[in-house]
């Protein structure tokens, strides 16, 4: 297998349907050695939220377009569960930095 597996979870805001089944709102990434995203999961409970975020995340990089992708979520996902969203996935960005993609030590 080449590829990896990238989690981040944030708390949920009050406001959001979800909130009294999970309280917080994760994100998995499974991401090539390139560091492009090959697939996107979340536990957002609507199946369009979910699938929009595979699909607004797939063929972007985790390692060069950090700043892109907290962008596009920012301006594209407009659900309340965005800024929770944003942070799961800085949460992400801080486990590729502790993997072999940017530190070939790590194993």
């Amino acid at each position: 297998m080449d590829t990896f597996l990238f989690s981040g979870y944030a708390r949920l805001p009050q406001d959001v349907s979800h909130q009294a089944l999970y309280k917080r709102v994760g994100i998995v990434v499974e991401v090539d050695e390139e560091g492009r995203i090959v697939a996107c999961s979340s536990t957002l409970l609507m199946d369009l939220a979910r699938d929009f975020l595979d699909r607004l995340l797939r063929g972007r990089s985790v390692i060069s377009e950090r700043a892109e992708i907290e962008a596009l979520i920012r301006y594209r996902y407009r659900g309340h569960s965005q800024a929770a969203l944003l942070s799961a996935v800085t949460k992400v960005f801080e486990a590729v930095d502790q993997s072999p993609l940017v530190r070939p030590d790590a194993t």
